[in-house]
């Protein structure tokens, strides 16, 4: 085996040595809201939270492949928990892109600091001397709890007078509040708070505009020259959200196989192991798993190819990665859906795996990002020669 192939397979060893005290802490408490510190602590130690971060920053700098596998495999135990740690990963990657002063004020004290934000373009800067000012409002900010700096989008009028300049500014975490209103019945423990700035002063070198990360030609490329940072913009932040359906969907797998052992079919009284429908439904549950399996290897694949070879996705191109990603994570739930009905009456009980898998999955499916419904139409305008609607591509 190469030295990457080995690193990668000590990460993933890592990644499920873990799961089962991470699936033993969700059974525990089902309804807990943010993953505790100390989970945070152990994926620190186990050096899983930095694969795609710039080895200049002090990551590892790994493959995209590794990320899909150690991040399935957390999912396995508690997909709130792989969560946390795609975003953390994701936003490491972003920041590379940044200017070097920005890099060494998030990396100064060392490689281990949790990046959380919301890239949606929500908030108000107001140009002053040696910067902006920016406030606003953004929902959905996951692993904010345990952020050390946050990246958020936001815009200004520009100079011209032609508009606003979008692009995301970099604040630390000390900077910004976070609101106790994440309640949900996915994803629970993602501690997904609402972020809320006021008057907070962010120095130029910690905005980079839209365009500019969009192009791929960033000021964070003269530090990290790592085929990695090469990654298209969109089509990996689309990709970092996916290993989570993956792994929890194969922990479903696993569950519905115990789930259903010793099981009689209530009015039918027969073994549900042994009814022919049972294992038409779990052998379906299967295809639909490697279906969406399948779809993301292929994405990360391309995104390495791309990548390595210093060639920036076409556009067609990206759309279909994004396409890719929201087919992946519905084919996961598509499989999980029918588990979860398959299990009968015991199933609607709040201890049934299955049932809170399901509900994660769901959130998942639910983000803006990997929501199937948008991606399929931006795909199908540009197969049909017109311009997609949306810019995040």
């Amino acid at each position: 085996m190469s030295q990457e192939a080995d690193r990668r397979a000590e990460l993933i060893e890592r990644a499920r040595h873990l799961a089962p005290k991470l699936a033993a802490r969700a059974a525990a408490d089902p309804w807990a809201r943010r993953v505790e510190a100390d989970v945070i602590d152990e994926l620190r130690g186990a050096e899983l939270l930095t694969i795609g971060q710039p080895s200049a920053n002090g990551g590892q700098e790994l493959d995209w492949i590794t990320y899909l596998e150690v991040n399935a495999a957390l999912a396995e135990g508690c997909p709130s928990t792989a969560w946390h740690s795609c975003v953390g990963n994701a936003h490491a990657w972003l920041v590379g892109h940044w200017p070097d002063a920005c890099q060494e004020d998030i990396y100064g004290p060392g490689a281990d600091q949790y990046v959380a934000g919301v890239l949606v373009d929500r908030g108000d800067a107001t140009p002053v001397d040696g910067g902006w000012t920016l406030n606003g409002f953004w929902p959905f900010g996951s692993g904010i709890d345990h952020a050390d700096w946050v990246v958020l989008g936001g815009h200004f009028p520009s100079p011209e007078g032609d508009g606003p300049i979008s692009g995301m500014f970099v604040l630390p975490a000390t900077d910004v509040s976070a609101l106790d209103d994440w309640h949900a019945n996915g994803l629970r423990a993602t501690g997904s708070s609402s972020i809320v700035v006021k008057d907070a002063f962010v120095p130029e070198h910690r905005f980079v505009p839209g365009e500019v990360l969009a192009s791929g030609d960033t000021p964070g490329m003269a530090r990290n020259v790592g085929w990695i940072q090469r990654s298209s913009l969109m089509p990996t932040l689309a990709y970092a959200l996916v290993p989570p359906a993956l792994g929890a969907a194969r922990a479903s797998l696993a569950a519905f196989a115990e789930e259903v052992d010793g099981k009689v079919i209530s009015h039918v009284d027969v073994l549900q192991t042994d009814w022919p429908l049972t294992h038409r439904q779990f052998a379906e549950a299967h295809a639909l798993v490697d279906q969406g399996e399948l779809l993301m290897r292929r994405t990360a694949e391309l995104l390495i190819e791309g990548a390595r070879n210093g060639e920036p996705l076409e556009l067609p191109l990206r759309a279909r990665v994004r396409l890719d990603c929201a087919f992946a994570v519905r084919r996961c739930l598509e499989a999980v859906e029918m588990l979860y009905l398959a299990t009968g009456g015991r199933g609607v009980r709040d201890t049934n795996r299955i049932g809170r898998l399901q509900a994660d999955l769901q959130a998942i499916n639910m983000h803006a990002i990997t929501a199937l419904d948008p991606a399929l139409e931006a795909y199908g305008r540009i197969l049909m020669g017109h311009p997609p609607r949306t810019p995040r591509l």
